[in-house]
């Protein structure tokens, strides 16, 4: 069947001008890239600077009331309900999409399973989320602007009438773009699409993600300048001896990570069966609030704690128990604000969640051990990377953002350390990462698997090492009705597609599907090219 539906397409003329199509496709592509990055970053400023502003506007209007009595404290709790509501009703009301840190949706869209509304998408997005902001909530920039830049990425593709596989690469590199900028970071952003979103290594995907990110990091350095985005006060190089710190650091990073996971998706769950946005929206803003005139260190993303962390301005007498209630507040609280589905990400109360276990650590231990010559602030720095490598399970991606926002490269190697420590524990214990977990929800839940809107889907999937398609010949593999395997590009080579064809992994397949199949049968094949999960057990 593969061979006849091969000759009726005339592959072999494709397969012929495949090189020049592609290298005209590249050019076209990384300069779209770079006026995607410049686009986006010029985006992320604008919010990073918006965000500020809210979250200092919802501080010096609640701060003043927490020594006020009963009756001002009911007003900042009503007041901050009300906000917290409106933001969940924008977001359910007008693009539940944008509810959220984005992310798993940016993933859906690069496995052609949801679709991107560009101006509805940020507009809610920056709305809704500054709303939210301004009542309190334990929320971050840096995911919706993640999700925006796939959202500017989708639209430069649709009026540009790009192909398909360009399409999806102009995505992940908005994306990428997106995190690059939030954090000043373009290495960062860059490994981003790699670890996280594409998982692929192609030439297209790694330029256009590559030039992107650079872009959209010159905006962002020429407008808020060049600085790193945390200042470490004389970091020393860690001692051989002390990496026993940092093996600790990585195993309680890790449980911080998945305690983190299961609350957020049992917070979600539970919101989605008792309670809408609106009501959900409602509940927190007004306990955060609260916290905003009682407790505002676990309010807001956290950047400005994570500094005062890092810096060392604060002082280690009597602040062990602040820090592990400090801890435990915030990984509730930010769950609580995340599981409202309003738009909001989780990568920076994930930082500085790491930031305040590692600082937790280097406390103990320099009491404990003062032989071992511990600096908390130190710690601090490693731990953000490894709750982050915990909970996102992105291991490079953590190292390398926490590397760019200190500029401290000494201290790459206690990163990896902790950061590969936390992600292997979390393996173990079959943790699904956060992005992971939330998109398989989103996609599995009832109702929701059905027909896709389109009579034709072209797929671009890399093959992984272990995959079921990995090693298997194309009449071997159980292909969805009306599926074709069209062309297999391996290395530079394209290779025409017959029945005896053997897929290796490595291989980039472009699989055309005709007629109307369903959100089931993409899941299906995306995983058939995937490595197996760690929790997934293996066929014999």
């Amino acid at each position: 069947m593969q061979e006849t539906l091969t000759d009726a397409i005339g592959l072999d003329r494709a397969v012929s001008c495949g090189p020049i199509d592609h290298r005209s496709i590249e050019r076209k592509g990384l300069m779209l890239a770079a006026l995607v990055g410049l686009i986006v970053g010029a985006a992320s400023v604008g919010f990073q600077l918006s965000v500020e502003a809210f979250e200092n506007a919802g501080r010096d209007v609640f701060a003043p009331f927490a020594r006020q009595g009963p009756a001002q404290l009911l007003l900042v709790v009503l007041c901050g309900g009300l906000v917290g509501g409106l933001a969940g009703y924008v977001t359910e009301r007008f693009c539940p999409e944008a509810g959220g840190s984005g992310i798993p949706h940016i993933k859906a869209v690069l496995m052609n399973l949801r679709v991107v509304r560009p101006f509805g998408l940020i507009s809610v997005k920056v709305g809704a989320g500054l709303a939210a902001l301004l009542a309190g909530m334990s929320l971050g920039r840096e995911g919706p602007t993640i999700q925006i830049g796939g959202a500017v990425g989708a639209w430069f593709a649709r009026v540009s009438r790009v192909p398909e596989r360009l399409r999806l690469s102009l995505i992940a590199s908005g994306a990428g773009a997106g995190l690059a900028a939030a954090f000043n970071a373009p290495l960062a952003g860059f490994i981003f699409v790699m670890e996280e979103l594409r998982r692929e290594m192609s030439p297209l995907t790694y330029g256009l993600a590559l030039i992107s990110s650079v872009s959209s990091v010159f905006v962002a350095r020429v407008v808020l300048g060049q600085s790193p985005s945390f200042h470490l006060i004389d970091p020393k190089p860690i001692p051989l001896q002390t990496q026993v710190v940092v093996v600790f650091l990585g195993i309680m990073s890790a449980f911080v990570g998945i305690a983190f996971n299961k609350l957020t998706i049992r917070l979600i769950r539970f919101r989605e069966k008792r309670a809408s946005r609106l009501l959900g929206g409602a509940v927190v803003g007004a306990v955060a609030s609260l916290m905003l005139a009682k407790f505002p260190e676990v309010t807001g993303g956290g950047h400005r704690l994570a500094e005062d962390i890092l810096s060392g301005r604060l002082l280690d007498h009597g602040v062990i128990g602040f820090m592990a209630l400090l801890l435990v507040a915030k990984l509730v609280m930010t769950s609580s604000s995340f599981a409202t589905g309003v738009p909001g990400g989780i990568f920076a109360p994930l930082l500085v969640m790491g930031a305040v276990s590692g600082y937790l650590v280097g406390i103990v231990a320099s009491r404990l051990f003062p032989g071992l010559a511990v600096q908390p602030d130190v710690m601090a720095t490693i731990g953000m990377a490894a709750v982050l490598s915990a909970s996102v399970r992105a291991p490079l991606t953590g190292v390398v953002l926490i590397v760019e926002m200190t500029q401290q490269y000494t201290l790459l190697y206690a990163l990896l350390i902790a950061a590969f420590v936390s992600y292997v524990l979390a393996n173990i214990m079959q943790n699904q990462p956060i992005y992971e977990a939330l998109l398989e929800r989103d996609l599995h839940k009832t109702g929701q698997l059905g027909e896709l809107p389109r009579d034709s889907i072209t797929l671009e999937l890399v093959v992984e090492p272990d995959s079921a398609f990995d090693g298997s010949l194309i009449k071997e593999i159980s292909l969805p009705k009306g599926a074709l395997i069209t062309v297999i590009r391996r290395q530079e080579a394209f290779v025409a597609p017959r029945g005896d064809t053997r897929i290796v992994y490595g291989d980039e397949i472009t699989v055309h599907l005709v007629g109307r199949t369903t959100e089931a049968q993409l899941v299906q094949l995306y995983e058939s090219v995937q490595a197996p999960h760690p929790s997934t057990p293996v066929e014999p």
